[in-house]
């Protein structure tokens, strides 16, 4: 599994909304990752160096001392959240724009919470708390989780190549390390990475839930905003933010979810 499992989702978007979706649609959702990289000018040979070295240094046996981080159990962690996400009537989606009233949102008990980064840092009760996707610019809140239990969708691009090093050794000293699943994005095929699409740490969630075969209406967007840099969003560039949550609005508007976004033009989600 290195290529982005764009048939599963296909089948899962064509299940539940139109049924003439074709490869014009699954051409979209492959290119986007391309187009950004090119539109920020960002260099695709640091994006495949990370995601390289990280494939070497998680291909042992035990990962940074870690048993748990092997490949084969990176392999059942995704059939765990798979089993998680599938059993749920509802997949609530959290991103960094999530305010304090929106977090009673998030205690349906049919419902399960994927968190984008550092907005898992709204989420109070992590009982229903499945994963994090996360490109390692989250913290503190993300280092506050990482020891109870949900699983960390890691991502490996060109400029946390420093970040992920860190993180996952400080993550291994833990005494119950979290569960991992490796991703990046590039066109190459990456042993132990997989890539299940988008560019921002909430639509790589939503493609993540969709490739894992969540259907589309039982997906539910919560504090994903292209109006501002949401608070619990890492330290960055407000304005190079701003351009690429527009960027995400595009990849949530390719998929079908762009109406539970607020934006610019509408102020309302």
């Amino acid at each position: 599994m290195g290529h982005i499992n764009f048939a599963m989702i296909l089948i899962h978007l064509t299940g539940c909304c139109r049924s003439d979706v074709d490869e014009i649609l699954l051409d979209e959702l492959l290119a986007v990752q391309s187009t950004v990289r090119d539109y920020f000018g960002w260099d695709y040979q640091a994006d495949l160096t990370s995601a390289i070295e990280m494939s070497n240094m998680m291909s042992n046996p035990q990962p940074y001392g870690v048993p748990l981080w092997a490949l084969e159990k990176r392999k059942s962690s995704i059939r765990l959240l798979e089993k998680r996400l599938k059993s749920a009537k509802k997949v609530v989606i959290v991103g960094a724009s999530v305010e304090e009233v929106d977090v009673g949102l998030l205690d349906d008990e049919d419902s399960v919470i994927i968190a984008a980064d550092g907005s898992v840092g709204a989420v109070i009760d992590y009982s229903n708390l499945v994963c994090v996707v996360t490109d390692f610019d989250g913290n503190p809140h993300i280092d506050k989780v990482a020891d109870n239990g949900p699983v960390f969708v890691a991502h490996a691009h060109g400029d946390n190549y420093q970040r992920w090093q860190d993180l996952l050794g400080r993550w291994s000293q833990l005494a119950s390390p979290p569960r991992l699943i490796l991703t990046h994005q590039v066109t190459e095929q990456i042993d132990g990475l997989e890539n299940f699409g988008g560019f921002t740490d909430g639509d790589r969630a939503v493609c993540l839930a969709l490739a894992l075969g969540v259907n589309l209406q039982d997906i539910t967007l919560v504090g994903f905003s292209t109006t501002k840099v949401g608070k619990w969003s890492g330290q960055t560039n407000p304005e190079r933010k701003l351009e690429k949550l527009d960027w995400m609005l595009k990849v949530l508007d390719i998929i079908g979810l762009s109406n539970q976004v607020t934006t610019h033009a509408s102020g309302e989600r």
